[in-house]
């Protein structure tokens, strides 16, 4: 008996002790259900922490109330996107069913899940009175607001109708002026006119790699360019992300065909006045060569790859460890890994270098839900991003007044101010500055507006559904190459980069129409088809580069 209570005394010790011992946490409950704000994002953890932290103790100096963040992460920006979507459309059906009294049908939804391309200018009477009836609501996602994401889902957003103008701009003029937010740079817009969605930080695009390793493969120096990606003996080497799954890797291929747009732009113009009738000929061949040229090179980047990821921070993990020599990531995936690795003494062996004249910065917006619960908190959310308080936790070092508490975050402020010689002592790294750092590279949204969307589907389809079939022919040319079969090899990388079914006329007609296409019966066999003929050209190329 006396054993048994000694065991049981025993087995109380072990359980209690982790109480007794824990240290005193003070839970911050809010004074009212109104003292929380619903917030969406892809950011990271590290990022909605500190943001998490700063704003609340913000908010508690400037108005004597406690707040809570309630963070919604569904994954990277398609899945915020699509996320969105299916709970506006529900929500929509309630009130075109018992507000409105009307009739759901699969006409409404699927008119309802085309609301970006709906104008009064376009629309027939039915399409525009389902958009009207919504813009003339005040239906909600139940989200208050969408924090971070590519310009371009916070455009299609906006498009929708699903965001709205805040009082920002209003609030706050001399914030909005060429000295401290410009409504443009380098070609890329920081923020709409109507105040739909504002850039609260920016960010660049670029090359991640492990010197440990690039020493390994017998090259003398580091990549310094999108076109490096090609070098054939990255082989089984390049860490790639998903761009169907992430609208920022989706924007760096952007940059890389707009850089191969205007190095022919630069050759065929440079010279030639504006009033020069042939000017326009020119740029219009250089837009559809230079696209050409750039889905070839990201053809041969993913041929190069080690893998196809959803995930930002497993690309950045795998380059640092070796595993992976390089691969592609935003500037603060890079940076902040990198800030990691020093931080703790190790080998400087990971790198991150935006490549030379191929990327602007863009902004990385904030955007205000129609129908937000909780408004003024949402709108107090959007303010303190663009405050100092807000910018200096973007780039201050851990530690720094106003500076993050645990980890650095390593993004660019948009606010010019924050790279004034009175902050940059307290930035992590004093030597980043977007808007010193452009370089030649402009931005035009008018060259691949017309087929931004038709690209991520040309990706999916020539690209990622052959992958493996892709990877094989790339090999076998390589190899076909070494073995000194010039003409084989030749013959078998032209076949493999036929991509003449992908011209820019093309993409712009009838991939966009694809692209958009809510008939998602057709549009999975419109994909299959057209992968299933990209794979049997790379099985062609691959027999040829074999010698059969």
């Amino acid at each position: 008996m006396i054993k048994k209570l000694g065991i049981l005394i025993c087995v109380a010790l072990v359980v209690m002790i982790p109480f007794i011992f824990r240290k005193h946490q003070t839970t911050l409950i809010p004074h009212s259900p109104n003292d929380v704000i619903v917030i969406i994002t892809a950011h990271n953890e590290t990022l909605r922490s500190e943001y998490g932290r700063g704003f609340s103790e913000w908010y508690r100096k400037k108005t004597g109330k406690t707040v809570i963040i309630d963070w919604r992460h569904p994954g990277g920006g398609r899945d915020v996107a699509r996320y969105v979507d299916s709970i506006f459309l529900s929500n929509f059906r309630v009130y075109w069913e018992k507000i409105l009294k009307e009739p759901w049908t699969q006409e409404i939804r699927t008119i309802f899940s085309r609301l970006e391309n709906i104008t009064e200018n376009n629309a027939t009477p039915k399409e525009w009175e389902v958009k009207q009836a919504f813009l003339d609501s005040n239906i909600g996602c139940d989200i208050d607001l969408l924090f971070g994401g590519g310009v371009f889902d916070h455009k299609m957003q906006c498009a929708k109708g699903y965001t709205v103008p805040s009082r920002l701009i209003e609030m706050h003029p001399e914030w909005f002026t060429e000295d401290t937010i410009p409504e443009f740079f380098a070609g890329e817009r920081l923020w709409e006119a109507e105040g739909r969605w504002i850039g609260g930080s920016l960010s660049n695009f670029g090359i991640i790699y492990n010197s440990d390793a690039i020493r390994m493969l017998g090259m003398e120096h580091p990549p310094m360019t999108w076109m490096d990606l090609a070098d054939p003996r990255y082989i089984d080497g390049i860490a790639i992300v998903d761009p169907t799954k992430s609208s920022s890797t989706l924007k760096s291929y952007e940059m890389l065909i707009q850089q191969q747009m205007q190095i022919l732009f630069n050759e065929y113009c440079t010279g030639k006045e504006e009033s020069d009738p042939s000017r326009e000929y020119f740029e219009n061949l250089a837009i559809k060569e230079g696209w050409m040229k750039g889905l070839k090179l990201i053809q041969k980047i993913v041929a190069n790859g080690h893998y196809m990821t959803d995930s930002s921070a497993q690309t950045v993990l795998d380059v640092a460890e070796g595993n992976c020599p390089i691969g592609i990531a935003t500037d603060f995936y890079g940076r902040s890994e990198k800030a990691n690795i020093e931080s703790r003494g190790a080998n400087p062996r990971f790198n991150f270098i935006i490549p030379r004249s191929g990327c602007s910065s863009s902004p990385d917006p904030i955007s205000l839900y129609r129908g937000a619960k909780h408004r003024e908190l949402a709108l107090a959310f959007l303010e303190y991003v663009l405050t100092d308080s807000g910018q200096k936790l973007l780039a201050y070092k851990v530690g720094a007044p106003g500076g993050p508490i645990q980890t650095p975050l390593c993004r660019a402020p948009i606010l010019k101010t924050i790279y004034s010689q009175e902050c940059l002592p307290y930035h992590n790294d004093p030597n980043i500055n977007p808007y010193h750092d452009a370089g030649d590279f402009i931005y035009r949204e008018k060259w691949t507006k017309p087929v931004f969307h038709a690209l991520g589907l040309i990706f999916k389809m020539a690209f990622l559904d052959p992958e493996d079939a892709l990877r094989k022919a790339w090999k076998k040319i390589q190899l076909a190459y070494k073995e000194g079969r010039q003409q084989e090899a030749d013959q078998a990388l032209a076949d493999m980069q036929d991509l003449s079914m992908f011209s820019y006329d093309h993409a712009r007609n009838e991939i966009m129409v694809e692209a958009k296409n809510k008939d998602y019966l057709r549009a999975t066999q419109y994909q299959v088809a057209v992968a299933n003929r990209l794979r049997e050209q790379y099985k062609q190329a691959y027999r040829i580069a074999k010698g059969k």
